[in-house]
């Protein structure tokens, strides 16, 4: 084979260079437009995780409040059962840092002859600050217990 045979079969190495540099040059913009589409996502992917989040935590919390304003007001006389469980929801929920934005307490007791019981229903509307670009409507979430009543306690 003569040499001018050889270059043609086999590239110099100075040409394989100059075309992988000119095959960078064609991408170079190319990560950038893709972090350009890619950031809204997902920016939006963890904002969606905060709701999810703050909405799981806010379910906890108000079950143990629940918890709380039930044990408060099966303490308690009938007339202050409201107050008692009320005033004991309320401090649960802010020792521990409630995700909520509104709560409300619904207190009902169950008159059932020897064993009589009250149940607090605690309502929470989960904080949506800082979540508004997903556009998700204001989640409530709630939770109820039941306890009997003591009677050497309550009277």
């Amino acid at each position: 084979m003569s040499e001018t045979q050889s270059a043609i079969r086999r590239p110099a190495r100075h040409d394989l260079h100059r075309r992988a540099g000119a095959a960078d040059a064609a991408d170079a913009g190319s990560a950038t437009v893709e972090l350009v589409i890619l950031a809204p996502v997902l920016v939006v992917l963890m904002l969606f995780v905060v709701f999810v989040g703050r909405a799981g935590g806010a379910v906890e919390q108000v079950r143990h409040a629940a918890d709380e304003g039930a044990r408060a007001a099966s303490l308690v006389s009938r007339p202050a059962m409201a107050a008692a469980a009320s005033t004991a929801v309320n401090a649960d929920l802010e020792s521990n840092g409630a995700n909520c934005s509104s709560t409300s307490v619904a207190v009902n007791v169950v008159d059932s002859g020897n064993v009589d019981s009250v149940t607090v229903t605690v309502t929470c509307v989960v904080n949506g600050v800082g979540t508004e670009l997903l556009g998700a409507a204001a989640r409530s979430v709630s939770a109820s217990s039941t306890e009997v009543i003591d009677r050497y306690r309550a009277g």
